[in-house]
């Protein structure tokens, strides 16, 4: 077994060297065993640099279907013939009661995400300020939208409202982009991360494994990402959906999902790592292994379009563990 290579990795991360792009495309050749070594190590890194918290973000599909996108694996495109609800923007009391839920569960984070290729209309924008407000005003939550590829016009203006931080997929590695989405390049979506920053929102920037990239890609995400220098990074893993071009790709295996969070977590030490869609399809009964390959967070509750676990066994997961989920974010309401 190679655990002087795994201990060099490791002891490289935790003094700062880091992990070279070498290194990382070796993980791809380790053994089970050796992954069970390698996760004894990210384990110890997690708890270096994040500690034993763990943060909990909840989702509201706040306007739901009709998208003009061809995300391959999006069950909210137009181009594709799905089950998924097609509704318009909530009301602001709606999206503020969702807020009330998540954090009565134990959420610290609450994104309102939206369909479409981004949000202009004067009525939504609107809106979305006044559910803005009203969450930092009425929760302790810090608040997050999704909303596609925004001008910094309109971020500022919410940003003004009380929002705290964005969320904005990649996807995919740039060489794999144009097998997943053709109605907009990946360039767009680096442009809409770094609109975010220019006016000064933190940004959490991810992607979503087991959609036919090699292993090789997801290194390449990592290390894309690690050079936009954002705060989190939400890890989904594809739950293929009825109705869209991915319908028939297989869910990804347990030991590779490990192996790609474990990833994340040797390339970004301290980022923030959530594990979010395809969690339950992937882990099953296993989940609490995510914790020791690096994650130190999840998304809890529903997501956009199917359900999630229960949260109070994610709950009872986390204080299992020994880890302590966080309910409370700076900035908050006091």
């Amino acid at each position: 077994m190679r655990t002087a290579f795994i201990d060099t990795l490791i002891d490289n991360v935790l003094s700062g060297k880091g992990i070279t792009r070498k290194d990382a495309l070796e993980l791809e050749s380790l053994t089970r065993e050796e992954l069970d070594y390698l996760f004894e190590g990210t384990n110890r890194i997690r708890d270096h640099f994040k500690g034993n918290a763990v943060k909990i973000c909840s989702i509201v599909n706040a306007k739901s279907g009709r998208c003009p996108e061809d995300c391959g694996f999006c069950a909210q495109s137009s181009k594709f013939e799905t089950e998924s609800p097609e509704y318009g923007l909530m009301d602001v009391d709606q999206i503020v009661a969702n807020a009330k839920k998540a954090e009565a569960f134990g959420s610290n984070e609450f994104s309102i995400v939206v369909s479409g290729t981004a949000m202009t209309d004067p009525k939504e924008m609107a809106t979305l300020k006044e559910a803005l407000r009203r969450i930092k005003a009425e929760t302790r939550l810090e608040t997050c939208c999704s909303l596609g590829l925004m001008s910094k016009e309109h971020l500022q203006e919410l940003k003004d409202a009380g929002l705290d931080r964005v969320h904005h997929n990649l996807e995919t590695a740039r060489s794999h982009f144009e097998n997943i989405v053709s109605t907009h390049t990946y360039e767009d979506e680096v442009t809409a991360v770094r609109n975010a920053q220019e006016v000064g929102l933190p940004v959490c920037v991810g992607g979503i494994f087991g959609m036919g990239e090699t292993f090789a890609q997801r290194v390449e995400l990592a290390f894309d990402i690690e050079g936009l220098k954002t705060q989190s990074f939400p890890i989904n893993f594809l739950k293929p959906l009825e109705g869209t071009a991915m319908e028939g790709m297989e869910v990804l295996d347990e030991y590779d999902a490990l192996r790609t969070i474990a990833l994340l977590r040797l390339v970004m030490p301290e980022m923030d790592l959530f594990v979010c869609g395809g969690r339950e399809e992937v882990f099953t009964n296993h989940q609490e292994k995510l914790f020791a390959a690096g994650a130190n967070g999840i998304l809890g509750g529903d997501y956009l379009t199917t359900k999630g676990q229960d949260p109070k066994r994610d709950m009872e997961m986390i204080e299992r563990l020994g880890l302590q989920p966080v309910l409370e974010t700076e900035g908050a309401r006091p």
